[in-house]
């Protein structure tokens, strides 16, 4: 057994320990947690997480100790576990140092993250033949304006090679090709998967797929009118789930006086989930700083990111720069972090996106 594979091993039997003494102890149990995740830590960005975790869980009034208790009560432990081990071992410990040695070597920034945006009718499977287009063919990486499941399952494996270990998935639309998606999480095992449902609801058979899915949580659109129907299946079915929301300027206008019963927060509450990602609307200015400082503050029985600021963050502490993932809209093209020219063929390897949009600097003026 390999010292990656061993050490996994170790974190995963004292976590495990871990959560089932929480039943007994709560408090107690999820400060002695936080100091044994220092004792594993081994990274830059894990020691101030654990610093910023044991601070706000110095306060025995803290809400986060209602959000651990209500995430724990409600939320398949295997689940935590893998998802939580696979992001902060696998993505940000052990192979966040892959990362850097092939950033040096290559002189271009090696992403931690990948995200998909994708439509329902957009994506195509190459197994499925084109009666309409009689020149299709079924291995076939491209499809005439969008990308298809091939081409998802092909950047992760370059990925995967690279030390890439985290992705997240925005759907927007129907449920067909779910079940295609719900493979690549079975798949990739020991990847941390992030699957945003923009507007798409999964079937019963579906969210039974994703309960044996430990290596991913759904995120489901709070603006959406029938967000609360899922998050109530998540709920009851113990799976791993988030919700999001687009915000606008307005959300904004009266932060400092925001706390736990503010009325443009405890319309969440009653997703009953333990965190809220927070995304910049068409035309909205970046509030990630506010969003952090809201955080930090711990009035919310819910954790609060906003996720593209985070992502920045993230990726300073991991690899010392703003700017270390990348999007791919529904059609393959490059939207983060810049659109260039010779990133739109979608049958470029990812090694060459990455020469050509991921220089390294350290500051995000210089890379956008």
């Amino acid at each position: 057994m390999n010292k990656k594979k061993l050490t996994r091993l170790m974190i995963d039997t004292v976590v495990k320990r871990g959560i089932e003494n929480m039943a007994d102890d709560p408090r107690r149990s999820i400060r002695r947690l936080a100091d044994l995740g220092r004792q594993f830590s081994t990274g830059r960005f894990q020691d101030d997480i654990i610093d910023i975790i044991q601070t706000i869980l110095a306060d025995d009034n803290s809400p986060y100790y209602t959000m651990m208790q209500n995430l724990l009560d409600n939320t398949d432990h295997a689940c935590i576990r893998k998802l939580g081990i696979n992001i902060g071992y696998n993505s940000w410990t052990y192979d966040a140092r892959t990362l850097r040695k092939y950033s040096a070597e290559l002189g271009h920034i090696i992403p931690w993250l990948l995200i998909f945006r994708l439509e329902d009718n957009h994506i195509k499977d190459s197994n499925t033949n084109n009666t309409n287009n009689n020149n299709s063919s079924a291995n076939d990486i491209n499809t005439k304006d969008n990308i298809n499941i091939e081409f998802i399952k092909r950047r992760i494996s370059e990925a995967r090679d690279l030390g890439i270990n985290s992705f997240s998935i925005i759907q927007k639309g129907g449920n067909t090709d779910a079940d295609k998606i719900i493979d690549i999480f079975r798949e990739n095992e020991e990847s941390a998967f992030f699957y945003f449902l923009d507007d798409a609801v999964l079937t019963e058979s579906q969210i039974s797929a994703i309960k044996e899915c430990k290596n991913v949580m759904i995120s489901i659109n709070a603006d959406d009118p029938q967000s609360s129907n899922m998050s109530r299946k998540m709920h009851d079915d113990k799976i791993l789930y988030s919700i999001y929301h687009y915000y606008d300027d307005n959300d904004f206008d009266n932060v400092d006086s925001l706390d736990a019963n503010s009325e443009s927060l405890k319309k969440y509450y009653d997703y009953q989930s333990s965190m809220i990602f927070l995304i910049p609307g068409k035309g909205c200015k970046n509030h990630g700083e506010t969003v952090k400082n809201i955080r930090l503050k711990g009035k919310f029985p819910c954790f609060i990111w906003d996720m593209y600021y985070d992502a920045h963050l993230i990726s300073k502490r991991l690899l010392d720069e703003e700017n270390g993932f990348l999007e791919f809209e529904k059609d393959g093209s490059v939207i983060k972090p810049c659109l260039k020219s010779g990133c739109q063929d979608k049958d470029t390897s990812l090694i060459n996106i990455i020469k050509a949009v991921m220089p390294m600097c350290k500051t995000a003026s210089t890379c956008q």
